[in-house]
């Protein structure tokens, strides 16, 4: 098989990636026949067999192309996009490495036409072909229109974003690919080989491919078997990825391909995970690996990978610990272990992207922590992290982004190199990541030096490693507890009140809030059990205000709901209103698992703090703790407790005076620069109640002065956001407030 680059001739085109999106793109006429020639083809065993996705999320995750080529909005005839998405984009793909490699039919296998022949189909073929012959194809595409990979801007256009997202699939920006290599120091040796086993469209093989001919060249060496055997590999298991990378590979060597004979580029289909390759063992393992939540795989993947989350200690919580989010995992988690285990050679190295929870996420990034391969496997070292959040390289995807480098057989030794980046505020025009970022050192350990898989506490670097030289910080003397949790149905249990009647009060349900959709009703029903609704947007610094009600038809000391035949004497119209959506609230996933023996209506994580009459909250998911004291509010004829909805957090108090202190506390400077050092601002992990382990709050003493003197500045900024409704102004009115408690607070906490 002979490689046989196209020509040069005047007439041909330089290839661009804006030039064939402009082309083949989502809106251009080839698009429009190309798809909907492969739609005719397409048979039913075809559109269902899209199984790689939830087949009711296709329509949702498929609108923009369907609305753009016509195509109806359920879920067979979206499925049918997709396969005619995926065909067309393949189609065009192998027309490329056909003109490269004319007497190629390797790729056939990689992603077949429809099974029904088309005469549709074939006629589209040829003017593809003719398209594509227009190219000049002879020469590398390196530099034009500054991408390496220049179909990556064209997939983006044909693919909609949800899609992508669903699938994981984060292409990497050229810089980021660098600064990866950079930090394992690839600079294209020919002694070394390196592996990207997960290449996607094969961003990090062209970089390293072209770190490798630069090296080449310098040594004049001008043999092609020496660089032949030192390319670098990829894997991946979809085979457009594949296609795509093989192209962009021979692309990035157009002009050797008349030297390098029966060549084929060595990016090969498979799981990585599940599916070893014989490949050697490499020197550098580099790469971006989907990043999809272990919630978000389908039921078959989840099964076929179990051993190995368990195999490599990435599945460390169960139970109470796992139900309040530690047990949220990352594909991307799995596949750096694997990947070091199975291809990283003794004392190589790995860099990889990740998400940068899986460093202070308290639970699920545990077992990630552990940087040993498995239980009597080889050491990890940590060498060095990079913070990328302030960056969002991934445009408004809505991740934190890091890089991590590791050695492979040494253990790692704390504190780690930690440095977080951020944008210069004038951009250098040249674009090129040395000159647009900065790094600010920072070093990291675990909060707790006696539990090393515990979260990282990061610390500026102060030269001298004294800035992470403080004493464990916690626990508190003070346990927090999620607010109440509908386990998606806040459309049955969030009400709006009418009315009273002469039965009881006339109820309206929030339909349109929660997971699922829910029919809007309104139904009499007793108000015994309906109680003051505080969500996560009423909760702010010093304020709470509560919006709407809550039905809990539970005992919080049984930690279950209300038995049927308590709920029939006593409450008939209530239950009936439940009835009604019986099937809803029986399907839910938190009952099934958790509550399954007990009523339908049962509602996870309510006990007797929930309805506790004084209560310090704040909101999670924020960036900074922001705690407000919550007691009773009006409820029908009299007052009943507040309870907060389960994005909140919550802590029961004895007292009033103690909610102040500790509501004073949790506000001030000291707590947050703790529980921003340990956790992730605005994910999902930060300010959950596990933060308390590691903020050594200690129990209110009336007796003391500092503790009543925080009490008083609680109470005084209380007041102050009364009457003040526009959020500048509050935060104006409290400052001196919290000025004082910031002082008086860092005298009871470690600095």
């Amino acid at each position: 098989m002979k490689s046989c680059p196209a020509g040069t001739a005047s007439s041909e085109k330089p290839l661009s990636a804006i030039g064939l999106v402009r082309q083949f793109g989502a809106g251009s006429a080839m698009a429009c026949e190309g798809i909907a020639s492969v739609l005719g083809a397409c048979s039913p065993a075809a559109r269902r067999a899209e199984n790689d996705l939830a087949w009711e999320r296709l329509p949702r995750l498929l609108a923009r192309p369907a609305a753009r080529y016509g195509v109806s909005d359920d879920p067979a005839a979206a499925a049918a996009l997709l396969v005619a998405l995926r065909a067309y984009y393949a189609l065009l793909v192998k027309q490329f490495l056909q003109r490269l490699v004319p007497d190629s039919n390797a790729e056939e296998s990689l992603f077949p036409l429809p099974p029904r022949k088309s005469a549709a189909i074939a006629r589209f073929q040829d003017r593809l072909a003719t398209a594509v012959a227009a190219y000049d194809l002879s020469k590398s595409p390196e530099g034009l229109d500054g991408h390496c990979d220049v179909f990556k801007p064209l997939y983006h256009d044909l693919f909609p974003r949800p899609l992508r997202r669903q699938l994981g699939e984060y292409y990497t920006p050229d810089w980021l690919a660098q600064h990866v290599l950079d930090q394992v120091a690839y600079e294209g040796q020919s002694t070394k080989r390196l592996l990207d086993p997960a290449c996607g469209s094969g961003t990090f093989l062209l970089m390293a491919i072209r770190r490798l001919r630069r090296s080449h060249e310098a040594k004049k060496d001008g043999n092609a078997g020496t660089l032949l055997a030192s390319l670098p590999v990829g894997f991946d298991l979809n085979p457009l990825a594949v296609l795509t990378a093989r192209a962009n590979y021979l692309l990035a060597l157009a002009d050797l391909l008349p030297q390098l004979g029966r060549f084929q580029p060595p990016v090969h289909l498979c799981d990585s995970i599940l599916h070893q390759r014989k490949e050697s063992q490499f020197d550098y393992v580099v790469g971006n690996p989907p990043w999809i939540a272990w919630d978000n795989l389908p039921t078959h993947d989840r099964e076929a990978t179990k051993p190995l989350w368990e195999k490599y200690g990435l599945f460390s919580l169960s139970g109470v610990k796992a139900r309040h989010g530690g047990g949220k995992k990352d594909l991307s988690m799995l596949m750096l272990y694997v990947a070091a285990d199975r291809y990283l050679k003794p004392g190589g190295r790995l860099g990889m992207v990740i998400t940068q929870t899986l460093f202070q996420t308290l639970g699920a990034g545990d077992g990630f922590r552990r940087f040993q391969l498995g239980p009597d496997g080889p050491p990890l070292r940590v060498l060095r992290v990079d913070d990328l959040t302030a960056l969002k390289p991934f445009g408004d995807a809505a991740n934190w982004t890091s890089t991590i480098l590791l050695e492979k057989g040494v253990a790692t030794r704390y504190p780690v190199p930690y440095f977080r980046w951020t944008e210069h505020a004038a951009k250098a025009k040249n674009g090129r990541h040395g000159s647009r970022f900065q790094q600010q050192a920072y070093l990291a350990r675990p909060i707790d030096p006696a539990a090393p898989t515990s979260p990282w506490l990061v610390r500026p670097d102060a030269g001298d490693h004294q800035s992470l030289a403080i004493p464990s910080p916690g626990p508190s003397d003070y346990t927090a507890h999620l607010g109440a949790n509908t386990g998606g149905a806040n459309g049955v249990y969030w009400l709006e009140v009418l009315g009273e009647t002469r039965d009881g009060v006339r109820v309206r349900n929030v339909a349109a809030r929660g997971k699922h959709r829910v029919e809007g009703v309104e139904r009499v029903i007793e108000p015994e059990l309906l109680y003051p609704l505080l969500r996560w947007g009423g909760v702010r610094r010093y304020r709470a205000i509560a919006d709407g009600c809550l039905l809990l038809a539970q005992d919080p000391a049984t930690r279950s709901g209300i038995d049927e035949t308590t709920m029939r004497a006593r409450w008939p119209r209530t239950l009936g209103y439940l009835e009604r959506f019986r099937p809803l609230l029986a399907a839910r996933a938190a009952y099934r698992r958790y509550q399954h023996a007990g009523p339908f209506y049962s509602m996870y994580n309510v006990g007797v703090y929930t309805t506790a009459p004084i209560k310090v909250v704040w909101r999670r998911m924020d960036r900074r703790i922001n705690a407000a004291v919550v007691q009773t509010a009006r409820q029908g004829a009299g007052t009943k407790p507040i309870l907060p909805q389960e994005t909140c957090v919550l802590v029961a108090c004895d007292s009033v005076d103690e909610a102040h202190y500790l509501c004073g506390m949790l506000n001030s400077d000291s707590v947050n620069r703790l529980v921003t050092a340990h956790s992730v601002r605005g994910g999902k992990s930060f300010g959950t109640p596990g933060m308390l382990n590691f903020v050594p709050l200690r129990r209110f003493r009336p007796e003391d002065p500092v503790h009543r003197r925080i009490c008083c500045l609680s109470r005084q900024a209380h007041s102050a956001m009364l009457e003040i409704a526009d959020e500048r102004s509050a935060d104006l009115a409290v400052e001196p407030f919290q000025q004082e408690i910031d002082r008086v607070a860092a005298t009871l906490l470690p600095q």
